[in-house]
């Protein structure tokens, strides 16, 4: 792979250790408030986040504000609102089995980042992920869902441990947003910054990834 990604995943890599990012401002504060949020989850396992009647009338007027967008599985046990606290109108999530960045998916991070102006692209596999499972097992199934595991093959390339497969198909997917003319320019001009992670399904932990890995 080109590994686009270890050129988007900067500001994620520097808030994993603990630097002070020099990305955009917009995306260093959604960032902190993701990870806050999934830390809120772990201690209270429940979702804090204003659900109301008044709110869903407000975002339903006034249009939605999202701070980020959440690439992840469709996967049932990856409810990224409640993993990351969140309530109506926080995130714009974009869900497929396998995380995988079909053009439908590319498309809709990109109207985020133009329309919507999310300064924040956050990518996240998952452990125990089925469509990285059968991919690693050289299932062949029938139709969409056969096309949509050759990609996730072609993601993984030849290893054969499971966390670095997942860890392959997460940067399989970080490489088309680096792809995209659309985002890198966002980016090039400080407005759009992105990061990866794996959530546990076990623990509930969101662990980012560095791009020194």
């Amino acid at each position: 792979m080109d590994h686009c990604y270890r050129e988007v995943l900067a500001c994620g890599n520097q808030l994993a250790m603990d630097e002070e990012l020099p990305c955009c401002p917009e995306a260093e504060a959604a960032l902190r408030a993701l990870m806050r949020g999934n830390a809120q989850y772990l201690e209270h396992s429940r979702n804090p986040a204003e659900l109301t009647d008044q709110l869903r009338l407000s975002t339903a007027h006034e249009g939605q504000r999202p701070y980020a967008v959440v690439v992840c599985c469709a996967d049932s046990r990856v409810p990224p609102e409640h993993i990351f606290s969140a309530g109506i109108g926080d995130l714009f999530v974009i869900r497929n089995a396998g995380n995988v960045m079909t053009p439908s998916a590319l498309a809709s991070v990109e109207y985020a980042a133009v329309h919507l102006h999310v300064p924040l692209i956050l990518v996240m596999g998952h452990r125990g992920c089925g469509a990285v499972m059968a991919a690693l097992q050289k299932h062949r199934e029938p139709g969409a869902l056969g096309a949509l595991i050759a990609q996730v093959s072609l993601g993984i390339g030849h290893v054969s441990n499971p966390r670095q497969a997942e860890r392959n198909n997460l940067f399989h997917s970080l490489d088309a947003l680096g792809e995209s003319e659309v985002l890198r320019d966002l980016a090039d001009r400080g407005r759009l910054a992105f990061a990866g992670a794996i959530y546990d399904v076990r623990s509930g932990a969101v662990e980012l990834l560095r791009n020194d890995e």
